[in-house]
């Protein structure tokens, strides 16, 4: 069954939920990545993320792009494997 995996901006890090359960936050694409894999996350889950990734540097970001290059990130880290 598909999860339902969702992604915030949150003081500095990109955090995941997965199912309604907040399973934690990472502030690279490698660590991120580390961390949906080891929620066993894959490409065919579905992938969200909150309006708040778009506006990062409010959530302690340095510019509103960085959140959303940490999921890019771990995105193409998991299309290698």
């Amino acid at each position: 069954m598909s999860k339902q995996v969702f992604f915030n901006a949150v003081e500095g890090s990109v955090e995941v939920t997965i199912d309604g359960t907040t399973v934690g936050a990472a502030r690279t694409g490698k660590a991120l990545a580390q961390l949906l894999e080891a929620q066993g996350v894959t490409l065919a889950d579905s992938l969200q993320f909150s309006s708040d990734v778009d506006f990062a540097s409010e959530a302690g970001f340095t510019a509103d792009s960085a959140a959303h290059a940490i999921i890019d990130a771990a995105i193409a880290r998991l299309q290698k494997t």
